[in-house]
């Protein structure tokens, strides 16, 4: 056969063999010697390590790392303030669609009305984040990555999920936002708000801000002025006290001519010269003084002095930082604290906290740990093997280098291969 009648025989399977190899990833070609090896039997394969997996993978690396960013200023709403809120908007779109309906005398004129109000607050919540009902009951709609309004691409995904929902059954709309509950990124988003990339937020009202402002103002008030002053109280140790002046010791004057005529005696010690000559005098008093017979325990002599009562002790909120190596530090709040395997003030103000870790996984200055306001916030100072926060569900979230993150009730913190809870105890300072 000829080398074209060949081709042409062969050139079908060819184009085949061609097509899957292109789909292959293409590894680079090693010399024949290298690639040649002892023929192994049919059925092994050979060793090659598989590569490691993280221990709990995020599903979605988009979503983990907007989340994370969200929980250093989001307050995920309630579900009953978001039922609240939906139930509002509703009952003002069907009042308005019911006053155009009994305007007109026409059904199709109140619908029209009814849609056409519905398309408005969409607009307005895509726009800037409010409606009717989250504005009487202080919430706000915003993208899942940053505090800012949804925009028109989001809120268009949104409306569109929720109104589709409200079509099934005339109460498909509170189902959906019902579904807030189930979240299982433990942010209160519905399933709209999956769709749509948002978030419905709590605004705090001014009392709230007017106690965050006091507790600011007393923690800047209570910070120590310098580092060596701001170091941790151990567990069980009460915050060091200012040295108080030795008390005067007032002598009588017959103890002061006892305690002469005793000292006339007493042997030279080592750092004395030569011994002084006695005066003259009787010596049989002197033996009957020293020999007087010691007193029972917890008998005190008259001219005793009386040593200073102990200061008295107030009860104050500590905030108790739990590890999991059993090491436990209280810290005075508010507080500002650097961890770490040797960890460096950032600020005069900062306390430090040496981190027990034998694996030598904590960095030098891993995390920086501010509790105020009534929250504790986190901060990852660049580490090397990172931080991450997990939830009281088991789910990891990385933390972002340089971002402030609230740390939520029964999470935990893992600094490499440490991890520490925190929780508010009352003792003694």
């Amino acid at each position: 056969m000829s080398d074209a009648a060949q081709g042409q025989a062969q050139g079908p399977g060819q184009g085949r063999n061609r097509g899957r190899r292109a789909a292959q990833p293409v590894h680079p070609q090693r010399p024949p010697a290298q690639r040649r090896g002892p023929a192994r039997p049919r059925g092994e394969r050979p060793a090659i390590a598989a590569p490691a997996r993280p221990a709990n993978p995020p599903r979605d690396t988009r979503l983990a790392g907007a989340l994370a960013r969200s929980r250093a200023w989001a307050r995920p709403a309630g579900v009953g303030a978001r039922i609240g809120a939906y139930s509002i908007d509703a009952a003002v779109c069907l009042a308005l669609a019911a006053i155009a309906w009994m305007l007109t005398r026409s059904l199709l004129i109140g619908v029209l009305v009814l849609v056409e109000l519905a398309v408005i607050l969409l607009v307005i919540e895509a726009r800037t984040g409010v409606t009717v009902g989250n504005l009487l009951l202080r919430l706000r709609t915003a993208r899942d990555d940053s505090p800012f309004s949804p925009g028109m691409g989001r809120g268009f995904v949104r409306g569109l999920v929720q109104g589709a929902g409200s079509l099934v059954a005339l109460v498909g709309g509170w189902a959906v936002v019902a579904t807030s509950a189930a979240d299982p990124m433990r942010m209160g988003r519905s399933w709209a708000d999956r769709a749509g990339r948002t978030l419905v937020v709590k605004v705090p009202s001014e009392a709230e801000r007017a106690a965050w402002s006091r507790s600011a103002e007393a923690w800047a008030q209570s910070a120590p002025r310098t580092a060596t002053e701001a170091t941790a109280v151990p567990p069980g140790a009460t915050a060091p006290q200012a040295a108080r002046p030795a008390a005067a010791t007032v002598i009588e004057p017959d103890r002061q001519e006892r305690d002469a005529a005793v000292g006339s005696i007493r042997p030279p010690s080592a750092t004395q010269g030569a011994p002084v000559a006695s005066q003259p005098g009787p010596a049989e008093p002197v033996p009957a003084a020293e020999a007087a017979p010691a007193l029972p325990e917890g008998v005190i002599a008259v001219d005793a002095p009386i040593p200073p009562a102990p200061a008295p002790r107030r009860t104050t909120t500590l905030l108790l930082l739990s590890f999991d190596t059993g090491q436990r530090v209280q810290l005075r709040i508010p507080t500002v604290v650097n961890l770490g395997r040797r960890p460096e003030a950032s600020d005069p103000a900062d306390q430090l906290v040496t981190v027990e870790d034998p694996a030598g996984s904590v960095s030098k200055t891993h995390l920086r740990l501010e509790y105020r306001g009534d929250s504790v916030w986190v901060t990852d100072l660049g580490s090397t093997n990172g931080s991450e926060m997990v939830d009281d569900t088991g789910e990891v979230s990385q933390l972002p280098t340089g971002a402030r993150v609230r740390m939520e009730t029964g999470a935990s913190v893992r600094i490499g291969e440490r991890s520490f809870t925190a929780a508010t105890v009352t003792g003694e300072v």
